[in-house]
């Protein structure tokens, strides 16, 4: 059968904060048609499909109070969300701060800004091909539920988490043999009533006795409870990879078996101990989290030394406000924090590739290395990279170049 043809100012690949902040920031910025292109059916990306939970890199780190790091669409979103759903800042650990959330609040949200921004939003379809000639992506081949779809966009954004843009387009991205560990997000019912801290240390305790006396793994120590989600026996807990992930073919299916197959042993553990006797899984989520995978490459790439130093660079168009948090094969994340009080700002140029003159990028798939992708991967700097992306592609699509929307850009959600 023939592809069905179609053109628009901007595509953009991925529905997830970045994505969602980018459709939103093109349309807002002078593109009249914007097309949105998610594989799931539904928005959020792994906001929504792997219960991540809690919105970080909102606030700056403070001992008590939690501030507004973020600007803009970032800012105006989590307050939206504040409002609708009466959920408050969470104070955790060395002064950070987040904001819970529940998967079908943030899908709701996100529907209803990108209708407000009249995006059009084409869902249960992927990307299989790019076209690109002389420096342009010429044209994007869609898998839809209605056959193949043929879109020839102006400018391309990619949010795809993992450069898929690049990929397909057989241009270099950054790639190492092995990212971090990925989790698996899951909902209990029959928790004892304790104050959380006790509840934790009880579910240490219990899994603890279970490596010493060789009935659990050593992966059994990655399980923990997602930080404010308690409430009346009810919890979401997080069970952390053992391995690393790789990007190969079987990596993430082997992730999605294992994983869930860990959950039901560690369960059926922990109702042997009169403490969690009354414990029953209610829920899972739909995917295991990834954290990291491929990146594109930029004209700039952001660097571990730029988030600790919280460099603040003359191009800078979206706010870091969280930390370098890497999960590796340890029960507990390597945290490395920058001063209290600060941010970093990355660079336009971590979000242009120097390749394909029509392709910008944002959220994971940006340019960035392991280390300072471990920071800026968080829902929060993802708003902020995504809406960034957005307009730098509006304008490209408006005047052929994009610097000129750096200082706009940072009027609205930097300075």
């Amino acid at each position: 059968m023939k592809p069905i043809e179609k053109s628009c100012d901007i595509a953009v690949i991925g529905a997830g904060a970045a994505g969602i902040a980018a459709a939103v920031a093109a349309a807002e910025n002078g593109a009249k048609k914007v097309i949105l292109i998610e594989g799931y059916g539904f928005l959020g990306g792994q906001a929504v499909s792997a219960w991540v939970g809690t919105v970080c890199g909102l606030y700056y780190r403070h001992p008590s109070t939690a501030h507004f790091a973020v600007k803009g669409f970032a800012r105006d979103f989590a307050l939206q969300m504040q409002k609708q759903t009466g959920q408050t800042p969470v104070c955790y650990d060395q002064g950070l701060h987040f904001l819970p959330y529940s998967p079908p609040d943030f899908h709701t949200l996100a529907m209803q800004r990108l209708q407000q921004s009249r995006v059009e939003i084409l869902l249960h379809s992927q990307l299989s091909s790019v076209s690109h000639q002389n420096g342009n992506i010429q044209s994007l081949s869609i898998l839809s539920p209605c056959g193949l779809l043929q879109l020839s966009p102006d400018v391309v954004v990619d949010c795809s988490g993992n450069a898929f843009v690049s990929y397909l387009a057989n241009i270099p991205r950054h790639s190492a043999s092995h990212y971090q560990s990925g989790a698996l997000v899951f909902q209990v019912s029959g928790l004892p009533t304790l104050e959380t801290k006790i509840l934790n240390l009880q579910l240490l305790r219990v899994l603890t006795r279970g490596l010493q006396d060789g009935a659990l793994s050593r992966s059994a120590l990655n399980l923990s409870m997602i930080p404010g989600t308690y409430q009346q026996g009810n919890a979401l807990l997080k069970l952390g990879a053992q391995l690393p992930y790789t990007d190969c073919p079987e990596a993430l299916s082997r992730y999605e078996i294992d994983m869930r197959e860990l959950c039901a042993d560690l369960l059926a553990y922990l109702r042997n101990d009169p403490t969690f006797k009354k414990l029953a899984v209610t829920a899972v989520a739909p995917q295991v989290g990834i954290r990291s995978a491929p990146r594109s490459r930029g004209i700039k790439r952001l660097q571990k030394n730029m988030v600790l130093n919280a460099l603040k660079p003359e191009d800078g168009v979206a706010i870091g406000a969280w930390p370098i948090e890497y999960w590796g094969k340890a029960a507990k994340p390597q945290m490395d924090y920058f001063a209290i009080h600060d941010c970093y700002w990355i660079p336009a140029g971590c979000l242009v590739s120097p390749t394909l003159k029509n392709l910008f990028f944002a959220g994971r798939a940006m340019s960035a290395t392991e280390s300072a992708i471990a920071s800026a991967r968080v829902i929060g700097t993802c708003f902020s990279s995504g809406y960034a992306a957005g307009q730098l592609a509006a304008e490209m699509h408006l005047t052929g170049q994009w610097q000129s929307a750096i200082d706009k850009i940072r009027d609205y959600q930097v300075l």
